[in-house]
């Protein structure tokens, strides 16, 4: 490996990097392995150089990276940052000579866990899906070797001997953020406009391919996200017959979700890219297979990734068909209902990506629909069709896919419309709730399912449905609503109509119910008196419970499960006469119920004892002991008890 001489050097425009390394908890392994060699070592621009071996198992690379400007700064005080944890001397703001070799130990074996951004697997082409992650090439063991150039300038203005105990004798350290001049090589001039702090690094590696038997069809698989000023030559095993056959950018996917099933895979040829990242294919008697990617993806974009797709095969270029209509397709007639009037999107491009075939990709196909003027028919910068529609103004829409000769899918005709409209007499919840429904007569009998919800997620217990041909007013059940607002999701189908669903607010609230609180029973112990009884809330919401004699807090109510006691009051400490028990119960929608109970303590004050009698059965006292002997007193005063209810 040469080192390039202090006037070699390479002029680009600095870029600022600022996401995390090598820092965060856990072991080496654990950090390193969901990043990439740029989430390492960010650099302003790099070639890859990956000579696929002969026998598909593996393959040679070679990278050349720079890092200008400020990046080579932040880069150097994350380094020293990370050797805080490994070596005596890091995190001091230095970077010295002692350093430099275990920066290169600790940015291979990192790399050596990280992620190779590609993925190759042979047979029929692919873009992932259940079961099928196609991010499988990885770095070999022990097979990553990183060197750097410039890490400690040694002609830098604020060079100096290292100052940490145990360094060497001919240690050098310099700051890890230059000088205001930035006046790293003391040898040049500041007129030559030389980025003196510049950072240059080399990588060798074997990268591991675990899918290809012999290359004959595949798929190079990419994740661009984050990437920019890279350049990756690929050269694979000298094969005369190898062409590429697709290429895509898939853009959008959320790079900080790791899905579990990979069933969201993009279906082939459906991609949109916005053509940022662009590619060379040689096959040439003189070069060999080779195949040149440069990938641009902004880090503006992030959590917002990209993944390029490459189909690669021996078979014969196909005869360019005209494209045809999938089965997927609509048939011709069919009815596209919305649930909703005005500008709307009546067809996305995932449905309708899936409409044609063709021998190139979906993408690159020209797909026209119009109507007459009035519905405003459009194709939007994300391929989906939108329409003013309106209820009772039903139009035909009319369909094609054109390719890149012109040649036609031919055309579809459809009815497109809103089919019903709904109302509602009542914006308070009922049981069942009535919904008026009015029925667009000029289109066909349709099967409606419908539900209340509180959510994106429909119940499928409270799914019930209905044939509607006409004017329909409909109960639906509103079991297992909570006090807020409620919506009401259809879902409309039917022979030749194209299924749609929505979820409509109609300004529905349910509101809470106050709990129900009964006295079980109640009585005296000498000159103690005290209640219980059971409550429950309608809505399932939890309750709290306060305490009142003659309008006086009077301690607190103790709850167990769905029952609820007092504390046992001491009536002797009462004036006599009658009192005023007042139990309070209120929901979290501060919808509240009472029970009042009358206590009479005259008793206590008699000049005359009465021993209390033992009752024959304890049990029949349940709570509390001796509540028998004032089953008298209870028949007495048990008219003087009742309920009401506060909202």
């Amino acid at each position: 490996m040469t080192i390039p001489g202090e006037k070699s050097y390479l002029s680009l425009e600095d870029e600022e990097v600022v996401f995390n390394q090598l820092g965060g908890g856990g072991s080496l392994e654990e950090r390193c392995s969901s990043i990439t060699f740029e989430d390492i070592l960010p650099y302003t621009h790099a070639h890859f150089d990956i000579v696929v071996d002969d026998d598909w198992d593996s393959a040679e690379v070679k990278a050349r990276a720079w890092i200008n400007g400020t990046s080579v700064d932040l880069l150097r005080e994350k380094l020293d940052s990370y050797l805080e944890e490994l070596y005596p001397s890091g995190g001091d703001g230095w970077i010295s000579t002692d350093e430099k070799s275990a920066v290169e130990a600790v940015a291979s074996e990192c790399i050596e866990y990280a992620m190779t951004r590609i993925g190759l697997r042979e047979s029929t082409p692919h873009r992932g899906g259940v079961g099928l992650d196609w991010k499988n090439a990885t770095w070999q063991d022990n097979g990553v070797i990183i060197q750097e150039w410039n890490l400690v300038p040694s002609n830098h203005a604020d060079i100096r001997d290292c100052t940490a105990i145990g360094s060497s004798s001919d240690c050098l350290e310099v700051p890890v953020f230059p000088n205001s001049e930035r006046d790293c090589n003391t040898l040049i001039d500041a007129s030559e406009g030389v980025d003196e702090c510049r950072l240059e690094l080399w990588m060798n590696a074997t990268m591991v391919i675990p899918s290809i038997d012999d290359g004959d069809e595949f798929t190079l698989a990419f994740n661009a996200s984050n990437m920019t000023n890279a350049v990756l030559d690929f050269t694979f095993p000298n094969n005369p017959d190898l062409r590429l056959d697709m290429w895509e950018e898939c853009e959008g996917r959320d790079v900080e979700f790791e899905p579990s099933t990979h069933d969201d895979a993009p279906l082939r040829g459906t991609c949109i890219g916005d053509d940022s990242s662009n590619y060379i294919f040689e096959n040439t008697e003189d070069e060999g297979t080779k195949f040149i990617l440069m990938p641009h993806r902004s880090r503006d974009f992030w959590p917002s990734g990209e993944d390029i797709f490459v189909d690669f095969t021996t078979a014969p270029v196909p005869i360019n068909n005209p494209p045809s209509w999938s089965e997927n397709a609509p048939d011709d007639g069919t009815w596209f209902a919305s649930l909703e009037s005005g500008q709307i999107v009546w067809a996305n491009w995932n449905s309708v990506s899936s409409w044609f075939n063709d021998e190139k990709p979906i993408s690159q196909l020209e797909i026209n629909c119009s109507s007459d003027s009035s519905t405003n028919i459009n194709q939007l910068s994300d391929r989906s069709f939108s329409g003013t529609i309106t209820f009772g103004q039903d139009t035909q829409v009319m369909c094609e896919a054109i390719d890149d000769l012109g040649q036609s899918s031919g055309i579809r005709t459809w009815n497109l419309g809103v089919p019903i409209s709904l109302t509602t007499s009542s914006e308070i919840l009922l049981d069942p709730h009535p919904v008026s429904l009015q029925f667009n007569e000029n289109w066909p009998e349709m099967t409606m399912q419908y539900a209340f919800t509180q959510s994106q997620n429909i119940n499928s217990a409270n799914i019930e449905s209905l044939i509607i041909s006409s004017d329909e007013t409909i109960l639906i059940s509103s079991n297992g609503m909570i006090p807020g607002l409620v919506d009401l999701w259809i879902e409309i189908n039917g022979d030749d109509l194209y299924s749609t669903e929505k979820i409509f607010s109609l300004g529905i609230t349910k509101e809470s119910s106050p709990p129900m609180i009964s006295v079980t029973e109640y009585g005296w112990e000498m000159d103690i008196w005290q209640a219980q009884g059971q409550f429950s809330d309608p809505d399932g919401e939890d309750v709290q419970f306060s305490l009142s004699v003659d309008g006086l807090s009077a301690g607190s109510i103790s709850v167990s499960g769905n029952s609820w006691s007092t504390p046992m009051i001491n009536f002797g400490l009462w004036d006599e006469g009658e009192h005023e028990v007042k139990v309070i119960g209120c929901d979290v929608s501060s919808k509240c119920n009472e029970v009042i109970i009358m206590v009479n303590n005259s008793h206590l004050f008699e000049s005359q004892i009465i021993d209390p009698i033992t009752p024959d059965d304890d049990s029949e006292s349940g709570l509390l002991p001796g509540f028998s002997m004032f089953l008298t007193i209870l028949s007495l005063t048990i008219g003087l008890i009742y309920s009401t209810r506060r909202d």
